[in-house]
């Protein structure tokens, strides 16, 4: 038993030195306009392929920076990819600020890939519910240099059209009494072009609180211009279910994640 005990315990304080390390080793960047870019990266030449931006979900009222943000920082550096974590500033229905602070960190990631050792063309964003609209958003934005090369999106929201979107987010960014145009504006489904990057839409079909038909949607029209979208849609789980630990489709998702990853790096090879 105190074999066991001490064995525990072991395992205990090399996990908790390897979390400080980690920590101590995030970079901290401060945006122009008030976000903070918080990157783990590389300073060996040659050890990292490109490099991700995670934006976590909360609603557009707070920022769920453990479970979507600072816990995907193992799987893209375990992958090859340098993660980055956006904090980016809550709307306040001031809806200019995540877009300008989503486009800063594009900026910003390509600024440094070389002094972080990642390629500069391969810098992809990922978002999560909320996350997923900013991500999405930065996906479908008219501006080669800020668009990101690639996205992943988990339960993402992705429209703002009151039939389908989430409407706590809506209200955040937009305002309740938001015009059809402004809507439409940020209804990302009807903005996917011949430039819109491949993305890894993950979902389930339980998920009472985003509806999955914005993934659905938003997959219909990538495969409509002939642009590269893969989409998983799983039974059960619900909301949030690629964090939870005890989520039956957890591994799935990661295998199949890190496969189209795979894919990505080499045909861009």
């Amino acid at each position: 038993m105190k074999k066991i005990i001490y064995t525990l315990v072991t395992l205990l304080l090399l996990a908790s030195v390897c979390i400080i390390v980690v920590v101590n080793s995030i970079v901290h960047v401060q945006l122009q306009h008030g976000a903070v870019l918080h990157v783990l990266p590389t300073y060996i030449k040659n050890k990292t392929d490109g490099a991700v931006i995670i934006c976590p979900g909360g609603g557009y009222s707070y920022l769920e920076k453990w479970y979507e943000g600072y816990g995907w920082f193992p799987f893209f550096m375990i992958q090859g990819y340098t993660p980055a974590m956006l904090e980016y500033r809550m709307p306040k229905h001031n809806y200019k600020s995540p877009m300008i602070d989503g486009a800063e960190a594009v900026l910003m990631m390509k600024k440094h890939a070389k002094e972080w050792h990642f390629d500069e063309d391969n810098v992809g964003i990922m978002g999560s519910s909320a996350g997923g609209h900013l991500a999405s958003t930065m996906m479908v934005i008219n501006n080669d240099a800020v668009r990101p090369d690639f996205g992943i999106l988990f339960y993402p929201v992705i429209s703002m059209r009151k039939e389908l979107t989430h409407i706590d987010s809506h209200d955040q960014l937009l305002g309740k009494c938001a015009s059809q145009q402004l809507e439409y504006q940020f209804s990302n489904e009807l903005h996917v072009s011949d430039k819109t990057p491949p993305v890894f839409i993950a979902v389930t079909n339980d998920d009472a609180c985003v509806n999955p038909r914005n993934s659905i949607l938003f997959n219909e029209e990538m495969h409509a211009r002939n642009r590269r979208s893969e989409l998983h849609i799983y039974p059960t789980g619900g909301h949030g279910f690629v964090c939870h630990l005890r989520s039956e489709y957890r591994g799935q998702v990661l295998e199949e994640l890190a496969d189209w990853l795979s894919v990505m790096k080499s045909q861009k090879n």
